[in-house]
């Protein structure tokens, strides 16, 4: 009988089969780690945060202010790396502000709701959209066919030769 291989999680230090784990490189990794599904989840949405803000602010990597902010953004007020970043883009791509500093100042509960409030307009205009689309009627017509019997072809030699 084969015993059963323990692996420590890289995240939470905690023990789990093999099975349950997940090995996992970030883009600029060299070396793979095993994750629980929660500590994978929690390190994805990390690096999707990271990329985001790096495009948003052209920046190569995100900075200890950044960090710090996002910390306190998801234990003062619980918001998610998603809504954070969803929350940048509509900042910066709805309401065109300035991008004055690599920061997270701006997004704040004001800000919050009114990004949640123009996502909900887009997803109903959207849905809106595709609810006409489905309901219109379409009518058909079906092409006429001719009687292919009554029709001779007939082949001109000029029309294949090319002129060089």
């Amino acid at each position: 009988m084969q015993k059963r291989q323990i692996l420590t999680c890289f995240g939470c230090k905690q023990k789990f089969r093999t099975e349950e784990l997940v090995a996992h490189a970030s883009v600029r990794a060299q070396t793979f780690h095993n994750y629980c599904p929660k500590c994978l989840k929690e390190v994805q949405d990390r690096e999707l945060f990271s990329e985001t803000i790096c495009k948003i602010f052209g920046i190569k990597t995100p900075g200890p202010r950044i960090w710090t902010e996002r910390k306190r953004l998801r234990e003062t007020y619980g918001y998610t790396d998603q809504a954070i970043v969803d929350c940048l883009e509509y900042i910066y791509n709805v309401e065109h502000k300035k991008k004055l500093q690599d920061t997270l100042f701006l997004v704040t509960p004001v800000m919050m709701d009114k990004m949640r409030q123009y996502k909900n307009n887009q997803m109903r205009e959207a849905n809106q959209l595709a609810r006409a689309m489905t309901t219109e009627q379409r009518e058909y017509v079906a092409p006429v066919q001719e009687n292919k019997k009554n029709f001779k072809t007939t082949y001109n030699p000029d029309e294949w030769l090319e002129d060089d």
